[in-house]
């Protein structure tokens, strides 16, 4: 082929990148990016092509007005830019929380300054999902393809269940299962969990035990049982971006069993542990 075909098949192919960038999915907000790239790794890789006289211009443009042509050209680039295809990600801020429903049906609760990842291939030769910060998951059954959800301490095997995963920082990674079984493994142990059980990790073990901890997060709720205010400061830290300020060294250790419904902000919630215990605390 000489430098005159590749420069007109360069741009046949252009066409139809350009054209597939007006549908919604997941590479289309970084197209021209991802078009730049794919240059580089055609010359980089000095790829032969063979050029057939049925794919003619005029059948890639008409072909680029379908769907088909989206995961055509994904193929495409996936193939030529090394396999590499980005997760789908999904975040939330300080005191945000969102409600996601995955491409199996399975609707997941992100909690506040959370991160949700998963790959182009979920719901069809995996349900893999990996996790930082907090998430309620509410899952579709597939006996064929078990649900993963993976964080930086723990990994979570279902079929079909409702569950909690936490794993923020400063905080002990915990899973809690509101109905269903769920296989936790972590630091090289596994457990099983039914309904109302929940699993921890502390100091480089996994606990098992009802779901009894000092502070929970259940359908959006953030539930304190006898609390000591250094934890509660810590859960409000990762949920709001703001922790407790306390005037004296020993209210650290003051207790506090309360629950606060979703959407409740953290001013709300410093205010009613001032006026609960008599303290005059601040947030930073």
């Amino acid at each position: 082929m000489n430098k005159q075909e590749k420069n007109r098949m360069t741009e046949e192919f252009k066409d139809v990148w350009d054209t597939a960038a007006g549908y919604t999915y997941a590479e289309a907000a970084q197209n021209a990016e991802q078009w730049e790239a794919l240059q580089a790794k055609i010359s980089s890789r000095n790829l032969r092509v063979t050029h057939k006289p049925l794919l003619t211009r005029k059948w890639f443009l008409a072909a680029a007005t379908v769907a088909l042509v989206v995961g055509f050209a994904a193929v495409i680039y996936s193939n030529l830019a090394g396999g590499h295809v980005e997760p789908l990600v999904a975040t939330t801020g300080a005191g945000e929380v969102k409600i996601l429903t995955l491409p199996d049906g399975s609707e997941v609760t992100l909690n506040s300054n959370s991160r949700l990842a998963y790959d182009a291939e979920f719901s069809n030769h995996n349900r893999h999902i990996t996790l930082s910060g907090q998430a309620h998951f509410e899952v579709k059954k597939n006996e064929l393809l078990p649900f993963v959800v993976q964080s930086a301490h723990v990994n979570v095997t279902v079929l079909g269940t409702g569950f909690n995963v936490t794993d923020y920082n400063a905080e002990d990674p915990s899973v809690e299962v509101s109905h269903g079984r769920v296989q936790v493994d972590a630091e090289g142990q596994r457990t099983t969990l039914t309904k109302n059980m929940m699993a921890r990790v502390k100091n480089g073990k996994l606990f098992s035990s009802a779901a009894d901890a000092a502070c929970r997060w259940n359908e959006g709720k953030l539930i304190f049982n006898n609390a000591q205010l250094s934890e509660i400061s810590v859960v409000m830290k990762n949920r709001f971006g703001k922790g407790l300020v306390w005037q004296n060294a020993a209210d650290k250790n003051r207790v506090f069993t309360g629950s606060f419904e979703p959407g409740t902000s953290p001013q709300f919630i410093l205010n009613t542990l001032n006026t609960a215990l008599g303290l005059k605390m601040t947030l930073e």
